[in-house]
């Protein structure tokens, strides 16, 4: 149950048990040390007690010249010590004067030094007694010499006094242990109420309310407080993208969707079937357009979600271009452009996912074959490791990308070319947020001809199942087969 309550999410109680806990176990330790305190106290009171009566025995039995003590001096003992007395007089050399002849004896012999008492515990028909020995020199006639005296006495009253002084402890310990939980969870409680106030606050904000907080809170609370804002800073700054990203979406997609409409009803509404067949082919057009746009869309926010996984296995660099190259060498020779690739033997391994690399050289290879390449140029591919970093770079050879723009085709929706291609302004963007994502990075670099742009990706070391296969794409192989 306590190990529960330590553990319970509730911060109040974890600290008033955390507190009270080490307090009830100090109250118990010294509910241990005061009944040991008591118990010798007891003892002490009670012995010294016990060793005047023994004085007043021996003083009694010289006085009456060996008779009993007397019955009301017995009497006024045994209400002042509570319990039973019983004596025993010896004269020198072990002669018996008065008393129980059947005195207790100890477990051990006793050292009797004259004139000082000795005290030991024995059992005496069946009940635990406390008793005192003590050796007096006499002068006397009657009593000349060492008269030895022993006298016991029951533990009842003993342990009764000790068990009385322990409960008023133990009762003082319990007042003042409630006392201190009272006081204790008041001092928690208002000790923690800038969290609870701070609770209070963020309670009241609007959902879309991310503004930093700027209450005054405890100096241990502070960390937590900056870490919750630089959460809503970014948070911030994700919705206004995602809000930018719709809106700029739902601005794009609004001709695609209007022309499509537009070809349906002039479809619907022709006559002919020569014009039905231009509008239906319009129409098929302007689908494709918008699908083209939506992928795209689709493609960029997930890009733009993604972030470095070190528990996903590394992508070959060489083996995902030499795939895509080989997927766009149709389209190259139609459009009489020669792809050139140059890169390793062998396989060459980044960090990153293989879906959203492969995606980014699609686009990077798509856009260099649209508006950069004209017919009878050359597209090159070159692969290679540079300072940590694998590194694509595409150069080709058409009208290239002015210095000022090299930063602003990397934005959303920003085409230079105003020619209607079924493009959508997302390819580049796509390929710096896979960069970004997996801390790479993608630039335009200065050419004298064409454009140059340099897509690089953190190196990852090579899997074990792979690290001994040979280049299985090299530039070689790929020129031979495909070129």
């Amino acid at each position: 149950m306590i190990a529960g309550l330590i553990r319970a999410r509730s911060l109040r109680t974890r600290l008033f048990v955390m507190i009270l806990l080490p307090l009830i176990v100090v109250a118990a330790a010294s509910s241990v040390v005061l009944h040991w305190l008591a118990r010798d106290m007891s003892r002490s009171l009670y012995d010294d007690t016990l060793k005047v009566v023994a004085h007043t025995v021996a003083r009694e039995a010289v006085l009456t010249k060996g008779d009993l003590v007397t019955d009301s001096l017995l009497d006024s003992l045994v209400g002042a010590l509570g319990d039973p007395i019983y004596y025993r007089v010896h004269a020198d050399e072990g002669y018996f004067l008065v008393g129980h002849s059947d005195a207790p004896q100890p477990d051990r012999d006793l050292d009797l030094p004259g004139g000082v008492p000795v005290f030991f515990d024995a059992d005496y028909h069946g009940e635990p007694v406390r008793a005192v020995v003590l050796r007096e020199f006499i002068s006397d006639p009657d009593f000349d010499g060492w008269t030895t005296v022993q006298v016991w006495q029951t533990v009842t009253q003993r342990q009764a006094l000790s068990m009385t002084m322990l409960a008023q402890s133990a009762t003082v310990l319990m007042l003042l242990l409630i006392a201190a939980a009272a006081l204790v969870w008041f001092g928690i409680r208002r000790g923690l109420a800038p969290l609870t106030d701070l609770r209070a606050a963020m309670a009241l904000r609007h959902t879309n309310d991310l503004r930093p907080i700027r209450r005054p809170v405890p100096r241990e609370a502070e960390p937590l407080v900056r870490t919750i804002n630089n959460l809503f800073q970014r948070l911030t700054a994700e919705l206004e993208r995602r809000n930018s990203f719709i809106s700029n979406a739902a601005h794009q997609l609004r001709n695609p969707v209007a022309a499509i409409q537009a070809q349906a009803e002039a479809a619907r509404d022709s006559h002919a079937l020569t014009d039905r067949a231009e509008r239906l082919q319009d129409l098929t057009e302007a689908t494709r357009r918008l699908s083209r746009m939506s992928q795209q869309l689709l493609r960029f926010d997930a890009a733009n979600e993604g972030r470095a996984d070190r528990d996903t296995p590394p992508a070959d660099l060489v083996r995902l271009v030499a795939d895509v190259a080989r997927r766009h060498v149709p389209a190259a020779l139609r459009a009489r452009v020669e792809i050139e690739y140059d890169g390793p033997d062998g396989p060459l391994y980044v960090q990153g996912d293989p879906v959203l690399i492969e995606e980014a050289i699609d686009n990077l290879i798509d856009n260099a074959l649209r508006y950069g390449c004209p017919p009878d140029s050359h597209l090159q591919l070159r692969v290679e490791s540079r300072f940590g970093m694998g590194v694509l770079t595409v150069a080709d050879e058409g009208p290239g990308i002015p210095a000022e723009s090299s930063e602003k085709v990397f934005e959303r929706f920003v085409r230079l070319s105003p020619v209607e291609d079924g493009g959508c302004g997302l390819g580049l963007s796509i390929v710096r947020a896979i960069a970004k994502g997996v801390g790479g990075s993608a630039r335009i670099l200065p050419a004298e001809r064409g454009c140059t742009l340099r897509f690089s990706l953190p190196l990852r070391a090579a899997p074990q199942a792979a690290a001994g296969s040979g280049g299985k794409d090299s530039s070689r192989q790929f020129a031979d087969r495909f070129m």
